[in-house]
């Protein structure tokens, strides 16, 4: 392989890992958010007066456990993306001679 190839090569995915990482890091942050609005709507039904205003808060519950698993899921393969692409990428260096 030519030294412009694996160096273009090396680029991209130094470039693609960056942005795995980036996008990793804002699914948490909205992860955590989304945790944070599962705790107090617990505390909130705990307050509840009406049958109908406990409803909406386990059913609101409900949705947002549903994204977590969603976002869980998502987090899962982008960690398995990463992993492959730094494995690539030490390849990649192991084979340019870079270190």
């Amino acid at each position: 392989m030519g030294i412009s190839f694996t160096r273009s090569l090396v680029d991209r995915l130094t470039r693609e890992i960056a942005e795995l990482e980036t996008t990793i890091r804002g699914h948490q942050q909205k992860r955590k958010k989304t945790l944070g609005k599962i705790n107090q709507l617990q505390r909130d039904q705990k307050l509840s007066q009406s049958a109908s205003d406990l409803s909406s808060k386990i059913t609101r519950e409900n949705k947002l456990r549903k994204e977590i698993e969603q976002m869980d899921a998502e987090l899962t393969q982008m960690a398995k993306a990463l992993k492959e692409k730094q494995a690539l990428l030490a390849d990649q260096k192991g084979k340019s001679g870079e270190a």
